[in-house]
């Protein structure tokens, strides 16, 4: 062997091997290698030191490992996973608060997505070659700011909104029949007992119903919120790109090879518990009324609660915020890291600079197999994205859930099941070690199986046929106003009511509610009905006529479907998230390890454009085609009051279904192709490298 070679294989060495200098007997070149090894270690101190700035004692460093490291990182997954499903959670309650259709929210929500898009890639390639931790920690900052600057419309607005929107239980008009003024009304039905209610103010009432709902809607108002909501809404976009794409390659280029299954499947796998706390923690505030300072009086199933939106996004800042300095004090890299060190005093390192920039994304769109699990990957998410979006929704309008109810049960029977598919997923891929067209092929059969499962729960559903009226997914207004003569009821004015012979009627006034009785400032129930299809005891008898009572809310269902709807979805969710490890490993493994965070970073801006961004707005289309009553407010519509459960059922799911139909065709090209991806250890041929090398050199004569 060669002078030359010799020095040649020292120098693989040194950029092989982290930890171990080489040693070099040739005179010549001793002092070079030597101060290029001093060099190394003192960057390598610096890179693994744990600290704030300056402030680096020696009792912080033990916790510069990849276990301290894997439970900061999931905390902070955990609180950007609770802030978006928290928002979802409260939809329903930010809908009818500032009367907001659905699509509407589609489109804000999609604002999240474009500050994704916009910072992505860039993010990626600076960030992936920095330090990443410390991105990741300002990124978490910019999050918890958004996060709180989205709950200022209630600190602004709430109070003036919710009394104007008539939320609070004090009723500045009850809605009952609103008597046309004429005589012959006055003579004919002179027997029947008009409480005080029913007074020359309730027919002035009447006459300005537009100037009252101008007031309600307040068009700058809701202007000046949506913009806050988007603002903040783009910072939030903007803050959670950081840790998804720079962190998941900070503990795969940390840990051996062998464990990034389980490691990914623990991220995976607890991030999951954010969306499901968010849920959870949805529950919760909306159970709370938005004004803290007010008792309510009515229950949380009354269709006029508004619940504490804000406060949860008050408290994922907070903890976010406190998160990110703990994140602040990683080093650049952890003991044991595959990712080699470099002095960046050296000629030979290059600090990535925006002309390589065109070039890292050429390279990535070269690969094919890249390309088409990218593309998978947005088929899979848009339709998840879009179904968890309005699950909550969903939920209320079949079931006729309370809010709460529906955000636990969206959080418990949906993500939590998903987090336990991943989890258990990421064990059998670490224990069985299968091939990488197993898990494409595995990844498949998940989106086939889900689109099936979709199909099937079109038809699991509660019927509608407790509402009066409804006749072909509309209302026949004439049968609703049963006394249309005396009666003058606005139909886009929706406050449903129970009535006596157990159907559902739009408000009190297309009952034919004549009166009401209050108990502590809370109308208890409405009286004289005249529209009730009477055949109960407990009546009033007025001029021959049957009069029933009624009650505020939606009557109970007869529909037992629910508990059925809950284990077959949950059934579906699980099959389809035994698929998210796999999909991690294929994207890691079919790129250089040196694009992994671009890599990353491609397919999050990828998701973002074609599938976040539209997704909120494709489905809020759907949700607001199922509409029946719009609540209208000085000529335009607010918020929808009442939902088609049949057309909202089929179209929900249907898209759904459709859409992973596709990701399945897409599927099976990436499996065609997974023949060319090495699953195989790389930590292990790494070192069996090292050590062939090592032992040709001390065997070769001199």
């Amino acid at each position: 062997m060669t002078e030359d070679n010799l020095l040649e294989n020292h120098r693989m060495l040194s950029k092989i091997s982290n930890n171990n200098c080489p040693t070099n007997e040739i005179p010549d070149e001793q002092s070079t290698l030597s101060q290029e090894c001093n060099g190394r270690h003192r960057v390598e101190e610096i890179e693994m030191e744990c600290g704030l700035g300056p402030c680096a004692p020696n009792w912080l460093q033990k916790f510069a490992s990849k276990q301290s490291f894997l439970i900061v990182f999931c905390l902070a997954w955990v609180l950007q996973g609770m802030y978006h499903t928290y928002f979802v959670s409260a939809i329903t309650t930010i809908e009818k608060l500032f009367q907001i259709q659905s699509k509407i929210t589609g489109i804000i929500m999609s604002a999240t997505e474009i500050g994704q898009i916009g910072s992505s890639l860039l993010l990626t390639y600076y960030g992936g070659q920095g330090h990443r931790p410390k991105w990741i920690a300002w990124g978490m900052i910019l999050f918890a700011m958004s996060s709180l600057t989205c709950s200022l419309p209630h600190f602004i607005y709430g109070r003036h909104l919710i009394n104007a929107n008539e939320l609070t239980g004090v009723f500045k008009d009850p809605n009952v029949c609103k008597v046309k003024y004429n005589t012959s009304f006055l003579l004919d039905y002179a027997n029947v007992s008009f409480a005080s209610n029913l007074s020359m103010s309730t027919l002035e009432n009447c006459q300005n119903e537009a100037v009252t709902s101008s007031f309600r809607l307040a068009p700058s108002v809701t202007n000046i919120v949506l913009a806050i909501f988007f603002i903040s809404l783009l910072g939030v976009g903007m803050g959670q790109t950081a840790v998804y794409t720079l962190g998941i390659p900070y503990i795969d280029d940390n840990v051996a090879s062998k464990e990034s299954p389980l490691y990914f499947a623990i991220t995976i796998g607890v991030r999951i518990l954010g969306p499901a706390l968010g849920f959870i923690v949805g529950s919760l505030c909306t159970s709370v009324y938005a004004d803290l300072s007010v008792k309510p009086q009515f229950k949380t199933s009354d269709p006029r609660w508004v619940g504490a939106w804000w406060l949860g996004l008050v408290l994922i800042s907070f903890l976010l915020m406190i998160a990110s300095f703990a994140m602040f004090a990683f080093p650049k890299r952890l003991t044991g890291s595959k990712q080699p060190v470099v002095n960046p005093q050296s000629p030979d390192q290059k600090q990535p600079t925006i002309k390589d920039f065109p070039k890292t994304v050429k390279r990535l769109l070269k690969n094919d197999i890249l390309m088409y699990r990218t593309a998978s990957s947005v088929l899979h998410i848009l339709p998840i994205a879009g179904l968890y979006t309005f699950l909550p929704k969903y939920l209320e309008t079949q079931f006729r859930l309370p809010t709460p109810s529906a955000n636990m049960i969206s959080g418990v029977g949906g993500i939590l099941v998903m987090g336990l598919g991943i989890i258990i997923s990421g064990v059998f891929i670490l224990r069985m070690k299968p091939n990488a067209r197993f898990v494409a092929a595995w990844i498949a059969s998940t989106a086939v199986l889900y689109a099936l499962g979709m199909g099937l729960l079109m038809f699991i559903g509660c019927p509608m046929n407790d509402l009066a009226g409804l006749m072909n997914h509309g209302f026949d207004t004439k049968q609703l106003n049963c006394n249309s003569s005396y009666c003058d009821c606005d139909k886009d004015k929706f406050t449903p009511i129970c009535g006596q012979d157990g159907k559902t009627y739009l408000s009190p006034c297309h009952a034919g509610c004549l009166n009401y009785t209050e108990k502590d400032g809370q109308i208890s129930q409405y009286s004289d009905c005249m529209c009730l299809n009477m055949t109960l005891a407990n009546i009033t008898i007025n001029e021959n006529h049957l009069y029933g009572n009624a009650t505020i809310g939606y009557c109970d269902q007869d529909c037992d479907s629910f508990i059925l709807y809950i284990i077959l979805f949950s059934i579906f969710v699980f099959i389809h998230s035994t698929g998210e490890v796999g999909s991690m490993l294929l994207i890691l493994r079919c790129v250089d390890p040196r694009d992994k965070a671009m890599a990353l970073g491609l397919i999050q801006f990828a998701i973002g454009l074609f599938g976040n961004v539209p997704c909120p707005i494709v489905y809020g289309a759907v949700v607001d085609s199922a509409c029946l009553v719009w609540k209208m407010a000085c000529g335009e519509k607010g918020a929808c009051g009442l939902y088609d459960s049949d057309v909202f059922r089929m179209f929900y799911h249907g898209t759904t279904g459709f859409i992973l139909l596709c990701a399945f065709v897409v599927d099976v090209i990436v499996w065609y192709k997974a023949g060319k991806i090495n699953f195989v250890d790389e930590q292990a041929v790494f070192e069996e490298e090292l050590h062939s090398m090592t032992g040709k050199m001390k065997n070769e004569p001199e």
